[in-house]
């Protein structure tokens, strides 16, 4: 046999090095010299044999981690090799079965199934088990049940793991056994989540005071799954009536403990079902497990869920919490609402908003802006003048509680606002504020704006320039900002730009053709961006130009999107050549432009962007061929689908063929309809 390529064979001696970031680097460096270069056949059959043989050598775990990483790396032209030794047997078969499951496909089904149902080492079946939970089809899951009855412990909960990760429905009497047994409970619990059987409901509700931690995890999960299920099918009550059935203190402190469990999904469900039950002494135990965005998120839900009836724990947490978790506690409060204006929470909130704690304070603001009334506009207004975060939370809570209890009107607000002498950072919160405010349409706001457009603070000038953008209506707000063009900062100009954008105002395209040629790239991207926006004919001969000469990819790209609507045969072939564009990005514009263009010319250039080395522009290609209705794409599409390597390009490869099919499928059916009948 010849030997293995030598940049391959170097990479491979440093598999077993005792230093982890040498064998990651040559994993690295061995990948990507297969992706760049591809071997010929008989080295990439020498290239797998040998990794093969590394992930079953039993003396290196290392290695043996290494080379599972890069096969699994180099993708299904390794899985004839797999076949091959998992039919001769051996050393190792436990290894080589893990790695089917993730590389292989469909068609190994079979042979896992077989590997399964044979008598032999148990933890070799149990791998085939876990690999055909991950493949799944109706072969895996009769294969999967069938060992459900087997002798060995071990086998019947990998199969049962399986059956959940796949969502199949096994009928609960099939379950009873499994479920009695210590050893296959949880895995047979989280199974009889997915039966969809009412009569399941009160059952798995008594698991949630299983003595063992992993079954009451499962069983928390399990519920919350049955009663989704439930309800989409009507019947919403069944897990409601089970968790009522045994509701009581032991109940709900299993439930508070899974609340801090380390996994999320069971932390998620517990809050669930913490939820169902309105238990609010449970939001000292969501207090301490907010560390995930997720359950952050879901925590609000649920401290708005309990509303008025969370108020009298929430006041006595206040109390109790330490000063590093009070930002935490006050997110919670946020969610009440209205019923979150008890005196003490509003004292608390409107005390950390002058604090030292900088997140505490945000939060606070945060807080304020959703439960507050006309009381905490004072305090609101007084934090505007805090500098970073929580002078920026202020002026959203200030702009949502004065549109609330003052109706967003700048006569009823002024009277409200502090004094400007603080300048800096109460400047720039209150054209924050401003903005917000303003997009109700009152043009109160514009003048102060305006005035702001000249502060030598150019913070300051930047948010008034995006705030008159908010503003809706024409007004003369478009004016100053033409105006604003002028400023010595970049980002000032910028922000005019898209402000002008914004407001519409069919006066302010003169200014922006000049800040389409300013000095700064952003600058010119968001004049450009404005123009297009307008859609202003005048626009459309320097947008061409800025295509044709513009060396900043981020401006091209902006004035492809105005080309992509003019509709003409000129704009069609400009587009079309900036497919063989060398910024990918600008050729990624290029097929979206091209998205809507009539023709079978501009399908076939998208059509010649499915090769392109890059997986983000065959993404941005098919997502184009898909939009594009244009059925003589089909086999094109169908053909490349099937050799994709990527699975998010081939994903949505297959979505555009789908879309093509139905189009072509109404097509057909019109014709029908269309011809003549004997």
């Amino acid at each position: 046999m010849n030997a293995l390529r030598s940049d391959l064979a170097r990479c491979i001696e440093f598999f077993g090095s005792e230093r982890w970031r040498e064998r990651k680097d040559a994993s690295r460096d061995l990948l990507a010299a297969v992706r760049e270069q591809p071997p010929a056949p008989d080295q990439l059959a020498i290239l797998v044999e040998q990794l093969l043989d590394g992930l079953v050598t039993p003396d290196s775990v290392a290695r043996r981690s290494v080379c599972h990483e890069v096969l699994t790396g180099i993708g299904p032209s390794v899985v004839p090799a797999i076949r091959r030794r998992l039919r001769v047997g051996g050393v190792g078969s436990r290894m080589v079965v893990d790695l089917l499951g993730d590389v292989g496909g469909a068609d190994d089904v079979p042979l896992l199934a077989a590997i399964l149902g044979a008598p032999g080492d148990d933890n070799v079946r149990a791998s085939a088990a876990a690999a055909l939970g991950v493949l799944g089809g109706a072969e895996a899951e009769r294969a999967l049940a069938n060992v459900l009855s087997d002798s060995s412990e071990m086998l019947r909960m990998f199969a049962l793991d399986a059956l959940a990760r796949l969502g199949v429905v096994v009928p609960p009497a099939r379950l009873s056994g499994l479920l009695a047994d210590p050893v296959t409970r949880r895995a047979a619990v989280a199974v009889l989540g997915y039966s969809g059987d009412p009569a399941a409901a009160s059952q798995l509700v008594q698991f949630l005071g299983d003595p063992m931690p992993g079954v009451r995890a499962a069983a928390a999960v399990a519920v919350v799954r049955l009663h989704a299920t439930l309800s989409l099918r009507g019947d919403p009550v069944a897990v409601a009536a089970a968790l009522a059935e045994r509701d009581g203190e032991p109940l709900r402190q299993r439930i508070r403990e899974l609340v801090e469990h380390r996994q999320l999904e069971v932390k998620l469900a517990a809050l669930a079902l913490a939820g169902a039950l309105g238990d609010v002494r449970s939001l000292a135990h969501v207090l301490r497990a907010m560390s995930d965005p997720e359950l952050r998120e879901r925590a609000v839900e649920f401290a708005a869920g309990l509303g008025a009836a969370a108020v009298p724990v929430l006041v006595d947490m206040v109390e109790q919490t330490a000063p590093e978790a009070l930002g935490d506690l006050f997110l919670l409060v946020s969610g009440l609402g209205p019923a979150g204006t008890h005196p003490r929470l509003v004292e608390a909130l409107t005390a950390a908003l002058a604090g030292p704690d900088a997140h505490a304070a945000c939060m606070a603001a945060t807080a304020l802006g959703k439960i507050g009334g006309l009381e905490v506009i004072a305090p609101l207004a007084r934090a505007l003048a805090l500098e970073g975060p929580a002078g920026e939370a202020a002026a959203v809570a200030f702009a949502a509680v004065a549109g609330r209890a003052l109706g967003s009107r700048h006569a009823r607000v002024a009277p409200h606002l502090p004094a400007e002498a603080g300048g800096g950072a109460l400047l720039r919160n209150l054209c924050r504020a401003f903005g917000m405010l303003g997009r109700g349409g009152d043009v109160g706001f514009v003048a102060p704006l305006i005035a702001r457009l000249g502060d030598s603070d150019v913070g300051v000038r930047l948010l008034a320039a995006r705030a008159l953008g908010q503003i809706g209506g024409e007004h003369e707000g478009a004016a100053a900002l033409a105006l604003a063009l002028q400023d010595e900062d970049a980002g000032v100009r910028a922000a005019a730009s898209r402000s002008l954008g914004q407001i519409g105002a069919a006066e302010s395209v003169p200014a922006l053709l000049t800040a389409s040629r300013d000095p700064s790239s952003s600058v010119r991207a968001a004049a450009v961006q404005a123009l297009v926006g307008l859609d202003n004919p005048i626009a459309l001969t320097r947008l061409r130009e800025v295509v044709l000469a513009d060396t900043a990819p981020a401006v091209v790209i902006q004035a492809i999107a105005g080309l992509s609507r003019s509709g003409t045969d000129q704009d069609l072939v400009m587009l079309m050549s900036l497919c063989r564009a060398p910024d990918h990005e600008i050729v990624k514009a290029a097929a979206r432009g091209l998205a809507g263009c009539r023709g079978h010319r501009a399908t076939a250039a998208v059509l010649g962007l499915l090769e392109h080395p890059r997986w983000d522009v065959r993404w941005a290609a098919a997502e184009a061929l898909g939009e594009r209705g244009d059925t003589t794409a089909l086999h094109p599409l169908r053909r490349v689908h099937a050799v994709e390597p990527d699975p998010l390009v081939r994903k949505v490869l297959a979505g555009a063929v789908a879309r093509l099919e139905t189009r072509a499928a109404e097509q057909a059916a019109v014709d029908g309809e269309g011809a003549p009948t004997a």
